[in-house]
Formats: C-alpha cells, structure tokens, sequence
C-alpha cells in the first residue's frame, strides 16, 4: 500500500522550492531524477569538488575541507546534517576561489 504518490511528492517539493531558488547538495543527479524533476539552479558538491578523476563522497569532503567529521552515528546519514555540511562546502568554496563556475 503506497501512501503517497510521485506526484505527491513532486507537489511537496515544488511548495518548497521556486524555480529562482538554488538547490545545494551533494550528488543530487540521483534525487532529482527519483523524483522526475528538473531545475534550473542546481549546486552540487560533488560536482563543484570534482578532482577529474573521482567524485569524493560528502564525508570524506566535510573532513578535508571543513574539519567536520559527519555520517559518523550508527544510524547512518542524517539529512540535516547532510544538508548543512553541502552548503557550507559551497559556502567554503566561494570564499577561498576567486572565479568559480558552478
């Protein structure tokens, strides 16, 4: 029994996000597509530290870039935390370049 539908979600999302918001995370590729969804200011992490050869993962980055040891509860992955740590590698990344394409 499914209680709630793609459409469902994609509605939630959109009541969330404008299409002149940014979007900030890490390998979001899998997430939108999940969800069917296109947008047009999306900052992805892993893409925006991409090295040419390996997309590092959000913890591995978090502890080289910021110091921040995250994902480290038995629980597993803690959305806010995530979500935090993505915005402050961009947040970092903006400070410390002088010409950044994202």
């Amino acid at each position: 029994n499914v209680e709630h539908t793609l459409q469902d979600a994609q509605r939630a999302v959109s009541r969330l996000i404008s299409w002149d918001c940014f979007i900030v995370g890490h390998s979001l590729e899998s997430d939108l597509h999940a969800l069917k969804l296109i947008h047009k200011n999306v900052v992805d992490t892993s893409v925006v530290y991409f090295d040419g050869v390996y997309k590092r993962g959000l913890a591995v980055l978090s502890a080289e870039t910021l110091g921040r040891i995250i994902q480290s509860d038995e629980g597993g992955h803690d959305s806010t935390e995530d979500a935090l740590a993505a915005l402050d590698l961009i947040k970092h990344r903006l400070k410390v370049a002088d010409n950044v394409k994202l």
